[in-house]
């Protein structure tokens, strides 16, 4: 899975604008090395020197824009995200830091609905579609006792209304418990 994860962050870190900007700082070099060797070569000497400069200003505006968008969507390499996973897999789930770096790291938002249409909505951090998780009628109680005693969200195996969309909704949903 981690090698997978690592070959995916490579794919999507080459986007169409770290293309585009990898392809202009290398016209922008080609062209600096053409003006240097018009410069060597005793060609209006004056005019070319403003050339290089105003190519090595755009260099370093290329540079600058490619370190910007990279630093958007990192490339993770495989020991990266094995450590990650390993991090997880061998956590304290009694320990309300680590859960709530669960949260952190998996869930985008959570949206509850009141009314005849009562429900939470997930958002993983890994997709834009939502897990829908019809409430119906609120249980007194924690029926799995994991995440919270006596009301709030907690894991629950159910058949999911929508989806997969995410790693941590795999295995469960939440459902509200009043």
């Amino acid at each position: 899975i981690a090698k997978k994860i690592a070959d995916l962050s490579v794919k999507e870190g080459n986007t169409a604008t770290v293309k585009r900007l990898r392809r202009l700082l290398k016209e922008n070099e080609e062209a600096t090395v053409n003006l240097i060797k018009a410069i060597e070569q005793g060609k209006a000497v004056d005019v070319l020197s403003s050339q290089i400069e105003k190519r090595q200003s755009e260099k370093s505006d290329f540079e600058a824009q490619l370190a910007r968008e990279k630093m958007i969507r990192p490339v993770l390499t495989y020991d990266e995200v094995h450590f990650f996973f390993e991090k997880f897999k061998n956590g304290d789930r009694d320990n309300p830091v680590f859960r709530a770096s669960l949260i952190d790291t998996f869930v985008n938002k959570i949206y509850l609905y009141d009314g005849d249409d009562a429900r939470v909505e997930i958002y993983c951090n890994a997709s834009d579609k939502g897990i829908k998780v019809p409430t119906g009628k609120p249980q007194k109680g924690s029926p799995m006792g994991q995440m919270v005693r006596e009301t709030g969200l907690e894991p629950v195996r159910c058949t999911p209304h929508a989806p997969q969309t995410c790693a941590s909704a795999s295995s469960a949903t939440l459902a509200y418990v009043a």
